[in-house]
């Protein structure tokens, strides 16, 4: 039986119908989720705790998607933290996110099940990264 913690994801978009549609979905699939309308909320809630992903959208106002993406890439509580932007934006936009620090794009509308195997194989590669870091090396491959 697993008793890991599900894993925590932050849905920054500033339409809340968006929001509420990527949360369902993502307690569907067994995870946790929290909210921000925009990029400065979302900055904000992911210094404060964060998660184990970030789900945005690239426009928004105050600050958007790509200055977030950015601004988590450049925090060393949030560095490591992947993020997954949809956007309806296609073209410069996808790739000013990918130049930010973005991890994928996903064009919007977007499907479930894309959604969710994105996510689902972004925190595996996490996952397995952070095991690794946590590892004790075998006496005999202790650096010296």
């Amino acid at each position: 039986m697993d008793t890991s913690p599900a894993p925590r994801v932050l849905v920054v978009d500033d339409v809340l119908e968006v929001r509420q549609v990527f949360g369902r979905f993502l307690t569907m699939a067994g995870m946790a989720s929290s909210f921000a309308a925009d990029g400065v909320e979302g900055l904000a809630a992911a210094r404060a705790s964060p998660p184990d992903l970030v789900l945005c959208d690239l426009e928004m106002p105050c600050m958007d998607g790509i200055a977030l993406c950015a601004a988590l890439r450049a925090d060393a509580a949030t560095r490591r933290v992947p993020i997954v932007a949809v956007t309806g934006s296609g073209g410069p936009a996808a790739q000013a996110a990918l130049a930010a620090g973005c991890d994928v794009v996903l064009p919007k509308p977007c499907s479930r099940a894309l959604l969710m195997a994105t996510i689902r194989d972004l925190l595996g590669r996490t996952a397995v990264t952070r095991a690794a870091a946590t590892t004790p090396l075998p006496p005999g491959d202790q650096p010296r």
